[in-house]
């Protein structure tokens, strides 16, 4: 048996150093510690020191002080051999990109350790496991949900010299056509139009100092690994994460629909790509997100889509795709906070490496949201000096959630907002683990129904308080 366990790790590991090969950097690191336990666990102490040399491979092996093993890896992409490895000798994996963990079985502890310096991008997966290309997405993105024409303008302005370069944007929001003439203009000259100099000095330089703080923090292109060399109109588009979601509406079960929509977003960006392309909400039904989805796909393999996802998509949802033969898709954003913190399908999307997102979180400090449970959260910024949306963004990026905050521009402290919550607006402080432990005992399952938000969906989808998008319309609850 010892044999045979050995023979596992070897392989696996084997695996893990194709998967370092195929990504060069280490800023992205993976750290997995072997516990005494669970290398008895695996066989004899002999297993100790197996593993120990085999994990020299990689050149930043080292014994841990507890006994165990400390891996340094590149990426995400090893994830599904790291869960397989640690069945065999009961690792815990820390992810530095994603903050996520997998965990022994007998390990009851929610929360994954804490890195101080939480990545800025992180690589999707896009079900094709033959491709070498690799797609980094930025964990922070500037949301323009509920952001009006007038405001969208200047807000996105704004969040670009704050250091934003993940823009998320959808039909539903009305705004796209105000802001795609700003980004074709920075696509060809290297500039976002705006009227900079009008501006108060003070703001100018929050935005600069919040850019700085941001850029300390090395990462690879975001585009990811091209093979050649990009410049100029080339560079700059790859420079920037595009996002966008197509409305209930817009999903059909014609795939000329979906390319002719697909086809006239890229025409009003002047690109010949999107990022990201995600259904808004599976409140369609079945046949024609089933239809959408699958449209998507085929334009991600015809390279006008590098990414496929979903947003408000239940366990069911999910399932529903591989019960059909589908991939996964790379991201799935829904309403994750500490007051709604979806465990199963946060627990399926990390165990299928789908990319966790958190959808802007503006009616949580409404008079709907959950008061008791916001004013806990508070207790948290006082002490760390920053502002609860700060928190949440920070909570996020600890868990190795994407978050989409969203901030108007028609006050100075919105206009402030957009640095504060950008990626260069959280670096500079972290929050303790006994304080990541006390917001996730804030889950109280606060449902899209009672907290009365309306991203993806109307007034008349939604059935009363215990609504949630997550639950509804699922053809396999139907059956």
């Amino acid at each position: 048996m010892t044999i045979i366990r050995s023979l596992t790790i070897y392989l696996c590991l084997l695996d893990l150093t194709r998967a370092f090969h195929i990504v060069s950097r280490s800023d992205h690191s993976i750290h997995c510690r072997a516990s005494r336990q669970g290398l008895r666990n695996a066989g004899t102490s002999r297993d100790s020191k197996e593993v120990s040399s085999l994990v020299s491979i990689f050149g930043d092996g080292d014994q841990d002080v507890t006994g165990g093993v400390h891996v340094g890896l590149s990426r995400r992409s090893a994830f599904t051999t790291l869960a397989t490895l640690s069945s065999f000798v009961g690792t815990t994996c820390f992810f530095h990109d994603v903050a996520s963990a997998v965990q022994d079985d007998n390990d009851n502890d929610r929360l994954a350790e804490i890195h101080t310096n939480p990545s800025r991008n992180t690589f999707l997966s896009t079900s094709d496991p033959k491709s070498t290309t690799r797609v980094s997405m930025p964990l922070i993105a500037y949301s323009l949900y509920k952001t009006s024409p007038e405001q969208s303008p200047r807000g996105l302005a704004l969040a670009f010299r704050a250091g934003v370069r993940h823009f998320d944007m959808a039909t539903t929001y009305g705004n796209f056509d105000v802001v795609a003439p700003m980004f074709r203009q920075y696509w060809s000259s290297g500039k976002i139009p705006w009227r900079f100099e009008e501006e108060k000095d003070e703001l100018l330089q929050t935005l600069d100092a919040t850019r700085a703080a941001a850029e300390k923090y090395d990462y690879d292109s975001i585009g990811g690994s091209s093979g050649t060399k990009l410049r100029g109109k080339q560079r700059r588009r790859r420079e920037v994460f595009v996002t966008y979601k197509l409305s209930n509406g817009e999903q059909s079960t014609d795939p000329v629909a979906v390319r002719r929509t697909v086809k006239n977003l890229l025409s009003q960006l002047d690109t010949t790509y999107l990022d990201l392309v995600c259904l808004h909400s599976p409140l369609t039904g079945p046949d024609r997100r089933l239809a959408t989805y699958k449209t998507l796909l085929e334009l991600k393999n015809e390279g006008l889509i590098r990414a496929v996802g979903v947003c408000n998509y239940g366990f069911c949802h999910l399932r529903e795709l591989t019960m059909h033969g589908l991939p996964l898709p790379s991201v799935n954003q829904l309403e994750l906070s500490p007051f709604n913190m979806h465990d199963p399908i946060v627990r399926f999307c990390q165990q299928n490496n789908v990319q966790l997102s958190c959808a802007a979180w503006s009616r949580l400090s409404s008079t709907d949201g959950p008061v008791k449970q916001w004013s806990k959260l508070g207790e948290v910024a006082k002490a760390r000096g920053v502002t609860k949306a700060q928190v949440l963004v920070r909570w996020a990026l600890q868990k190795g959630f994407a978050c989409a905050p969203r901030s108007g521009t028609g006050s100075k402290l919105e206009r402030i907002a957009i640095a504060e919550n950008s990626y260069g607006g959280v670096v500079n402080f972290e929050l303790s683990t006994e304080e990541m432990r006390l917001l996730d005992s804030l889950d109280i399952n606060y449902k899209s129904g009672k907290l009365g938000r309306r991203d993806g969906w109307n007034d008349e989808d939604v059935t009363g308080v215990d609504w949630d998008p997550t639950e509804a319309s699922c053809s396999i609850l139907e059956q």
